[in-house]
């Protein structure tokens, strides 16, 4: 829009006020959509944006230009970012929260809290006070910092913002329903600002690059993976997520091509889950030549080992001890987590979304073992049956073409994987001996 690119060459001053003009605030909700449903914003596009809200490019993760002459070609979103969003109930409370880093705009709303707050302490029910504060969180002290700002009565009115505020949420934040979004809203902002406040802006990272020629640029701190087809699809049922290839790592459709070597090799640099599991084995496989203990990938009884409702991963001692570390989903949530490579859409912590990656990697398991890239073996008797690498999958990892990128292309991501394990596997031996020593 004609408004968007005028804000880009107003001084920073002018674009601040200028968020308190509806359509202005109505374009730079917009780009915030951009930025969400494509996991970032072109560099260009986002000038006007952080120029209104300098803060939130401390937020930004952003991505390196291909060209030697661009600084920077994009801003991505970063964990923090995803964060905030997981704690609202929805696109548009987001969307607020990241425009209320501009001081002129929190300022309305900041005025609504403490007008509610001065309500309630009021009441007879002393609870109706103390709820409103634990909605508010630790934006409870901007709120009273407000109240004691014997310049300003706090007036319950609509501000400047309101039918922007009524097309994101159904109402305006002044009205008596909105009182719970108006909380969280502060909440996740002050959080933000918090948070933008202490840190350094983060360094560009690269864009992606399927050929699998800057593989450890692919997976480097920063970057964004997207959920596997299957889960990304249920959090786009109208179609509007639509991750950047350049700048996110994302599920390519599955290749039909004949096991070879060649076509293994593009396949891995279009699949990032096929290629994070793949991986895994092999680490699994190096561990275990060691003669060391390792990981085990392991199948309870019962179930179909090309469509497992959970694969189970543990780590067994070189004395044949084994610590569990939960499922396969939880294994590699922890990884990303170590490998500060945040999840898009949205995280996966809790109990239930750990259970919906479960069923998203069932397709990928499917397609490992029939693409003989991973093996089931079933014991029997008692024993847990477990996956492996496959033994022809194992031999090509070491030769040309995919030596280099199971060589050293993938070094930081390997010891990452061990790394995780056995420091989870000393950590749980360590409660284990204090346990019984408090006994």
């Amino acid at each position: 829009m004609a408004f968007v690119d005028e804000l880009g060459n107003m001084d920073r001053r002018t674009s601040a006020s200028s968020l308190l003009a509806l359509e202005a605030a109505q374009g730079f909700c917009q780009q915030l959509g951009a930025l969400w449903f494509n996991g970032g914003l072109e560099a260009n596009k986002a000038a006007s944006l952080l120029t209104a809200t300098p803060l939130l490019k401390k937020l930004l993760q952003p991505i390196a230009g291909s060209d030697s002459e661009i600084e920077v070609s994009a801003y991505c979103l970063s964990t923090p970012l995803l964060n905030a969003y997981s704690e609202l109930s929805q696109l548009g409370e987001w969307q607020l929260a990241l425009l209320g880093l501009n001081p002129e705009v929190r300022e309305h709303w900041l005025n609504l809290a403490a007008a509610r707050c001065r309500e309630a302490g009021a009441m007879s029910a002393p609870q109706v006070l103390v709820k409103l504060i634990q909605q508010l969180g630790n934006a409870s002290g901007w709120v009273l910092a407000e109240l004691e700002n014997t310049a300003v009565t706090p007036q319950i009115i609509a501000g400047p913002l309101a039918q922007l505020e009524r097309d994101l949420l159904g109402h305006s934040l002044n009205e008596n329903a909105a009182i719970p979004a108006l909380c969280r809203i502060l909440r996740a902002c002050f959080m933000l600002y918090n948070l933008s406040e202490q840190a350094e802006a983060l360094a560009p990272i690269q864009p992606v690059d399927v050929t699998t020629k800057q593989l450890a640029n692919n997976w480097c701190r920063g970057r964004l993976l997207a959920l596997p087809e299957s889960l990304l699809n249920e959090y786009n049922l109208k179609g509007a997520i639509n991750p950047n290839t350049d700048w996110l790592l994302v599920p390519h459709p599955a290749s039909g091509a004949k096991n070879t070597n060649i076509q293994l090799m593009g396949l891995l640099a279009e699949q990032p889950w096929l290629f994070l599991l793949s991986l895994l084995s092999f680490v699994q496989d190096a561990w275990a030549a060691e003669q060391r203990g390792g990981l085990l990938l392991t199948l309870p009884a019962g179930q179909n080992a090309f469509a497992p409702s959970q694969v189970n991963v543990a780590v067994q001692g070189i004395d044949g001890d084994e610590v569990s570390l939960g499922s396969l989903a939880t294994f590699l949530v922890q990884l990303l987590s170590e490998l500060n490579i945040a999840l898009y859409p949205v995280r996966t912590n809790s109990p239930e979304n750990i259970q919906r990656l479960n069923r998203a990697l069932i397709p990928l398991i499917a397609e490992l073992l029939l693409k003989k890239i991973w093996q089931f073996t079933e014991v029997g008797c008692g024993e847990p049956s477990h996956y492996r690498i496959h033994p022809d999958f194992s031999d090509a990892c070491y030769s040309l073409p995919l030596a280099p990128l199971f060589g050293y292309k993938s070094q930081h991501l390997q010891q990452a994987i061990k790394q995780l394990a056995q420091t989870s596997y000393a950590n749980a031996r360590s409660v284990s001996a204090a346990n019984r020593i408090n006994r």
